[in-house]
């Protein structure tokens, strides 16, 4: 592009050059400026156009200011270029780099310019941007009607040194400008302050406050905006602008606005925090902005809280009706006015807070003389509870005790609207969270139930009731640190709440700092009460509980001196049900943990003769109390066991007291104070464990404590041992039917198999004295022998019988053909069969087939196995009819398992069958006419079982009563 550049000396391109720079850097007038660059472009160089635009940052935009065209035309060069991603002029000012193009007619990313160019015929263009470090201020374009040409190297130096010389005077002159528009904030404030003694009243204070901040800010409106508690709503207070009643057109800004429209605007007032709402940045992430700055008529907005002691009272609000970027000294100066006004406020309504103090003073002390004096209680509270609610304008009134063991809330007094229905009692239990909020010292505050999840179990009784808000205060006063735990009552079982006050409201509405403190204080007054009422009740409950523990002792035991004085029934309470030893010892843990109020219960048991004990249970309230389950411990070694055992009731030591061998499993960092008793029965019977129940340092264990440790712990030794030896009895009473069974079962073969040989020997005597021959028959001898041989088998079966199994049957793991074994069983069973007039069938289809030279067996013991399938061919012939139909089946199951079946469509109780498949035989007892099959079936499935099978009933949907037996192959 060197032919652009006009001709001339050399030293008169440096002398103009110079010129123009000096001009530039002296010049402050930014269209001298740029007049100054056009006409250095113009004389020197010979473009077809010339374009200066400057940027507008905040609006991401080019201004155009002039420059030159071919036809003279420069309404198009003084327009404003939006800049868009992708496009060209936007490429220049963010990258800050010259941009050359070969031809503008045909650039897309052009825009406007596209179209200019091809009005003008430029092609050749290079775009320079107006740059001074990081920031741009502007782009020049220059362009001309040659194809592709662009400045050589030495004219983008020259135009570099213009160009930047420009950038620099551009941003002295922005840097001059801000210098005189930055405020000063501490003349606006020291303005505020002075006027603080002549001001007599908050109004007029708030008056000032707008106008000093209109002033400094300059936005277009300027409003304080009040909090109305009781409504939960902010009212403009104070304004720049006053506007006479009814003439508020549709652009006038709402006068109020409550919580619910704020939303996280109201959330992080609350939190003393500057809220600034603008066109491009928010404080707030919610889509509630909208809907706030549509109701104040704005589309900038920045706010500052006015906090005093904690409470909101409202905030400072500069709003302006077009996109602004609000300033951080702007922020600054409005925090610091609403702070003064926060040190302002309360001293307007020192005299209103000195009234209230007094009456609450009054009121607390009315209530202090009702309850240290022979006063009716019930009065006392109904006046508490009409003076409380009168005073903080609220409309119910609920005094709860807390009842550990039931885990609910008993509502002692409340004082309701007369035309709302009594909140029923008692009120749900609390989760942790809601518990963990009630123990803070200051009182829980619900401003909205509909934006609040707390006490949730409450939520849906109370609004029943009508509540919508409401401060809710534990009676319980929190320990002092030096409090002389000597002083505590015996009885008290330092429960984390012992009683709730809760005084409610219909509305919502936000309760005041006073307001908190006042209900904090009535509910610790009222709390005496309460816990008066609750010691008396827990000694009788206490001397009940003894009461009921030393008759289920004695019933236990059997032993009527140590009976109560009333007669025990069958039906009387006992401390525990019927439970497996797992369970019973963890409910006993339960129950200790709650009577006695200690965080750690464990049970320590071995076995007699057993050297070494375990973990039974351990009931840990939290981690650092808690016990290694897997612990093993040295009975006959360890001192604290050795110790308890020794001792002839509870002993108590503290951990200090510990050896090193105790400590390695009794190690819970929680744990200081202790109580351990030994489960023992009557003096012959050997212990077989301890109790062991811990709490943290400095617990003070009462006689009641110690009383009701010794006497559960024995019930629990009695129990286990009932237990124990049940189990013991219920294990060989099964081995005893099981062989009951098996010998009953035997003993009918072995008179089957002897009376029939013996019947048949008695034909062969009376045939062979018959005959007139002088020999014997050889046919008949032969039989006669064989006869005998089957009757010696019989005895010497039974001799085995008799001499090994005498109270427990052994079981043989012998390879038992299928075959064999299901004609034996159908030969033993052939007389039942004719006698049930039943068809029997055996589906040889579904035999299984075997590979060739091998037998399909089972592995078991061959007798039982006999008597097991005959027995199910038995219960299956007295179930079915005449002409009914029974099959065996049988199939092959994974892993190496044979399944028999045998179907009948008998009749039978699917009760029945449903015992008989849980395991659980008839009532002991009780009188049932199918006792006998139930049982001879459950003691079949257990014989299985020992073989390593199993045995099942089903009733399928067709009414077919299917037995499957089960057993592991003898070959797998």
């Amino acid at each position: 592009m060197g032919q652009q550049q006009r001709p001339k000396d050399l030293d008169e391109q440096i002398a103009t050059l110079e010129r123009v720079l000096q001009t530039l850097r002296e010049e402050e007038n930014v269209e001298v400026l740029l007049s100054t660059t056009l006409g250095y472009l113009q004389t020197e160089f010979d473009w077809g156009l010339i374009w200066i635009g400057l940027y507008d940052r905040q609006a991401h935009r080019l201004l155009g200011k002039g420059g030159m065209t071919p036809n003279g035309d420069q309404s198009f060069l003084k327009q404003r270029f939006a800049l868009s991603p992708g496009d060209l002029l936007e490429q220049v000012v963010i990258q800050l780099r010259p941009v050359g193009v070969p031809d503008l007619r045909s650039e897309n990313r052009a825009g406007e310019w596209r179209k200019a160019a091809q009005t003008f015929n430029i092609q050749g263009t290079t775009l320079f941007p107006l740059r001074y470090k990081d920031r741009c201020y502007g782009v020049i374009l220059l362009g001309t009607d040659v194809w592709g040409a662009s400045p050589k190297s030495g004219e983008k130096t020259q135009l570099g040194i213009v160009f930047g010389a420009l950038a620099t005077a551009l941003y002295q002159i922005e840097k001059d400008w801000q210098r005189q528009q930055v405020k000063h904030p501490d003349e606006s404030l020291l303005a505020l302050i002075s006027q603080l003694g002549e001001l007599r009243s908050l109004d007029q204070y708030l008056q000032a406050v707008v106008e000093q901040a209109h002033e400094f800010i300059q936005p277009t409106r300027t409003n304080v905006y009040w909090f109305e508690r009781e409504r939960r709503y902010f009212w403009r207070r104070v304004s720049n602008r006053e506007v006479a009643p009814g003439l508020g057109g549709p652009g006038r800004a709402a006068s109020g606005i409550t919580v619910q429209d704020l939303g996280e605007f109201y959330q992080a007032l609350g939190r003393e925090e500057m809220v600034w709402i603008g066109e491009s940045q928010s404080s707030l992430k919610t889509e509630l902005t909208g809907r706030l700055m549509q109701q104040i008529r704005a589309r900038s907005l920045l706010a500052a809280p006015i906090v005093s002691e904690g409470e909101l009272l409202g905030f400072l609000a500069v709003e302006a009706g077009e996109p602004r970027i609000w300033q951080e000294n702007e922020k600054h100066y409005l925090q610091g006015v609403a702070r003064l006004v926060a040190l302002t406020a309360p001293v307007s309504e020192m005299e209103e807070k000195i009234q209230q103090t007094e009456i609450d003073r009054d009121l607390t002390a009315g209530i202090v003389r009702a309850i240290y004096s022979d006063a009716d209680w019930e009065a006392t509270l109904k006046n508490t509870a009409e003076q409380l609610c009168g005073r903080l304008k609220c409309e119910y009134f609920l005094l709860l005790l807390y009842g550990e063991e039931q885990n609910r809330f008993e509502i002692v007094c409340q004082n309701l609207p007369r035309n709302r229905r009594a909140v029923p009692s008692p009120l749900n239990a609390l989760d942790a969270t809601d518990v963990g909020l009630l123990q803070e010292s200051a009182p829980l505050a619900i401003e909205n139930w509909e934006e609040d999840g707390r006490l949730g179990a409450w939520r849906e009784v109370l609004a029943e009731a009508g509540v919508r808000s409401l401060l809710a205060s534990s009676t319980r006063r929190k320990n002092k640190d030096g409090e002389n735990p000597n002083l505590k009552s015996k009885i008290d079982r330092r429960k984390s709440i012992e009683g709730l006050l809760v005084v409610g409201h219909s509305a919502t509405r936000t309760w005041r700092r006073a307001e908190q403190e006042l209900v904090r204080l009535v509910s610790q007054q009222l709390g005496l009460i309460l816990h008066s009422w609750q010691q008396s009740s827990e000694i009788d409950k206490y001397q009940q509980f003894e009461r009921l523990l030393k008759s289920g002792l004695a019933v236990l035991q059997h032993s009527p001196d140590e009976q109560s004085e009333q007669p025990i029934s069958a039906a009387s309470p006992t401390m525990f049900p019927e439970l497996p030893l797992q369970k019973l010892d963890r409910n006993f843990a339960q129950h200790v943990s709650q009577t006695l109020s200690c965080p750690l219960v464990a049970v320590i048991t071995w076995n007699p003769g057993q050297e070494e004990g375990s973990i039974a249970t351990a009931l840990a309230a939290n981690p650092v109390f808690a016990l290694n389950p897997e612990a093993v411990i040295p009975v006959k070694t360890d001192a604290l066991i050795q110790q308890t055992l020794a001792a002839s009731g509870v002993l108590q030591q503290n951990t200090s007291q510990l050896q090193l061998a105790t400590k390695r499993w009794l190690r819970s960092p929680g744990i200081g104070e202790m109580m351990t008793v030994a489960l023992r029965t009557a003096p012959e019977h050997a212990p077989a464990g301890i109790v062991v129940a811990a709490d943290a340092p400095g617990r003070q264990w009462s006689e009641l404590s110690v009383s009701l440790l010794s006497s559960m712990a024995s019930q629990l030794a009695w129990w286990r041992r009932y237990l124990a030896v049940q189990s013991a009895e219920e294990s060989h009473r099964f081995d005893l039917e099981l062989l009951n069974w098996y010998k009953q079962r035997r003993f009918e073969d072995f008179y089957r198999t002897v009376g029939a040989g013996v019947k048949e020997l008695g034909d062969l005597s009376q045939s062979i004295l018959q005959s007139g021959k002088e020999q014997k028959d050889a046919l008949k001898t032969l039989r006669y022998q064989q006869v005998l041989r089957h009757i010696g088998n019989a005895l010497g079966s039974t001799h085995l019988l008799l001499k090994q199994e005498q109270w427990r049957l052994q079981f043989a793991q012998d390879a038992v053909p299928v075959s064999a074994w299901l004609r034996r069983s159908l030969d033993r069973t052939a007389p039942l069969i004719k006698q049930s007039e039943v068809l029997l069938e055996v589906h040889r289809e579904t035999a299984v087939s075997m590979p060739a030279g091998q037998t399909l067996s089972v592995r078991g013991d061959s007798i039982k196995l006999d008597l097991i399938l005959c027995e199910l061919l038995a219960a299956a012939c007295r179930r079915s009819g005449v002409g009914d139909k029974i099959e065996i089946r049988s199939q092959l199951l994974g892993e190496g398992l044979l399944e028999l079946s045998v179907l009948d469509s008998g009749a039978c109780d699917r009760q029945l069958i449903a015992a008989f498949n849980g395991g659980s035989g008839p009532d002991i007892l009780g009188v049932s006419a199918n006792r006998s099959i139930v049982q001879n079936l459950l003691i079949c499935q257990r014989a299985v079982r020992l073989m390593g099978g199993n045995l099942s009933l089903e009733m399928l949907e067709n009414n077919l009563i299917v037995a499957r037996l089960v057993l592991p192959l003898a070959n797998s």
